[in-house]
């Protein structure tokens, strides 16, 4: 391998090889910020990914939809004969919120309220 690295180094200038360490710290600073970021004061809205089993899961999704925060619902682990209720009562309280439910993937909903747009390309 050595032979490579060093036929790499005479055909290549160094500039790539500083280029990557660079992203990579910008990825390490990534990552720290956003593991920093649950505590972190200056974050005014989250997004909310959650699984729902059973239907009595409902109310925890919607009580996020009512504090203003986005939230993916992913329904493929839900009971098969709780999935429609849940997304009928979820889109009710989206819409009584003036929000948005959008399907973005197979069983995966993204319920936005009012203060939240959903643009789709």
């Amino acid at each position: 391998m050595k032979i490579f690295d060093n036929l790499k180094n005479w055909l290549y200038d160094d500039d790539e090889s500083e280029i990557e360490e660079e992203r990579d710290d910008q990825d390490l600073d990534f990552q720290k910020d956003y593991q920093d970021g649950r505590n972190r004061k200056d974050i005014d809205s989250f997004i909310i990914v959650m699984k729902p089993f059973v239907f009595t899961d409902a109310q925890s999704v919607c009580d996020h939809i009512k504090q203003g925060r986005a939230v993916i619902l992913n329904t493929e682990n839900t009971a098969p004969e709780d999935k429609q209720r849940l997304i009928d009562f979820v889109s009710g309280v989206v819409m009584a919120r003036d929000g948005m439910i959008a399907k973005i993937y197979q069983n995966v909903y993204l319920c936005s309220p009012e203060n939240i747009g959903v643009i789709e390309e």
